[in-house]
């Protein structure tokens, strides 16, 4: 077995492997937060009570789930970010920023699918598609109520 030190803590562990005392998601997540709190745009959006609310509201109203890799492929995930189905720069009048219709759950892997995407198609397109999923999801749940 080939071994690699930690260069934070020096504990000696497996090539391949993570630092057993969870050093490397330690400096994942201090570096998520030094690109929030410097790096992100429209950083006023989601650095309050307001955005928290919404956010958690989205959640709790697809049941955690992946919306888009609920439909597109057809398999359950969950969710942990919510996306802005129309863009927070490109809402001019910030009228859809905390609006549940213009958010979707997704996974962290779907969403930088959905960006690329965004690169690759035409971006109005894959909004339709995301709405479109949105409907769907709603529909399915009148006819579970319903108890189809």
């Amino acid at each position: 077995m080939i071994y690699k030190i930690c260069p934070k803590c020096r504990t000696m562990y497996e090539v391949g492997q993570e630092c057993p005392k969870g050093c490397f998601a330690f400096a994942k997540k201090q570096n998520n937060k030094w690109y929030d709190k410097h790096k992100r745009k429209n950083a006023e959006v989601y650095h309050n009570k307001k955005w928290d609310k919404v956010r958690l509201s989205c959640l709790m109203k697809y049941d955690n789930i992946c919306i888009y890799t609920s439909f597109k492929y057809n398999k359950v995930v969950p969710a942990v970010l919510v996306h802005h189905i129309t863009e927070v720069s490109k809402d001019t009048e910030k009228a859809l920023i905390y609006d549940l219709d213009n958010l979707i759950p997704v996974s962290d892997k779907a969403h930088r699918e959905i960006h690329a995407r965004y690169k690759e198609e035409k971006l109005e397109d894959v909004q339709e598609e995301l709405r479109a999923y949105i409907k769907a999801y709603a529909y399915g749940e009148v006819l579970r109520r319903r108890g189809y």
